[in-house]
């Protein structure tokens, strides 16, 4: 399942953030690491793998091949029984997108 939380909003879009978002934000290891932010967590809600590259900054939106790199890793690490054509058609969509 996917889950999108909104967080740190500015004033005029507070109404727009999700309750608990934050302490969400804050177990996913993604509090002050900028956003977007992503994380993998399992059915229980504990944290697979997120968007620090190993345990380093953010990658944000992947755009950059090392950001990319890290994107299919945390793939690999979250859904290991993702096909290699699965896989393969998110990293040539990363890879082409335009900014």
């Amino acid at each position: 399942m996917i889950t999108k939380l909104v967080v740190n909003e500015n004033d005029k879009n507070k109404h727009l953030e999700n309750p608990g978002g934050i302490a969400v934000l804050k177990k996913a290891g993604g509090e002050g690491k900028g956003l977007p932010f992503f994380a993998f967590l399992d059915a229980k809600g504990e944290l697979i793998v997120n968007s620090r590259r190993d345990g380093d900054g953010n990658i944000g939106h992947p755009f950059q091949p090392e950001e990319v790199a890290w994107f299919l890793k945390m793939l690999q690490k979250a859904a290991p029984k993702l096909s290699a054509t699965d896989a393969g058609t998110i990293e040539e969509w990363l890879k082409n997108q335009k900014r």
